[in-house]
């Protein structure tokens, strides 16, 4: 299983390219919208984990154009932000991402997500 990690912060990627590893994905990262973008054409990850703030484009752009290009296969989307805007959150479950994740976080948290997007097994 491949993630891909999206967050304009350093160390938020490298806490979560740990959990992901102790979980058995394999794990890319990106820094910026366009980034991820070209990382799941190029990649095709299973999960992608982003951020709501990105640079250059946004995490909801991002997610718009990922759900409308029909060359990339379709990645679960996870949002991982501190936007805790319920109208934001609707916004990006009603955009097609597949959940929300507040930080902070932990790897608990992050396992009984993907067990309940079924990406694992408890």
């Amino acid at each position: 299983m491949k993630c891909l990690i999206a967050d304009d912060s350093r160390i938020i990627r490298m806490v979560l390219a740990k959990i992901f590893s102790n979980l058995g994905f394999e794990v890319e990262e990106a820094e910026d919208g366009d980034e991820v973008i070209e990382k799941c054409l190029a990649e095709e990850p299973d999960i992608v984990i982003m951020d709501w703030w990105l640079p250059i484009i946004d995490g909801i752009d991002v997610l718009y154009k990922i759900r409308n290009d029909k060359r990339i296969r379709q990645p679960r989307i996870v949002f991982c932000s501190s936007n805790t805007d319920p109208e934001k959150i609707s916004e990006a479950l009603q955009g097609g991402a597949d959940d929300y994740l507040m930080k902070p976080f932990d790897e608990e948290i992050i396992k009984s997500k993907l067990i309940i997007l079924g990406l694992i097994k408890e």
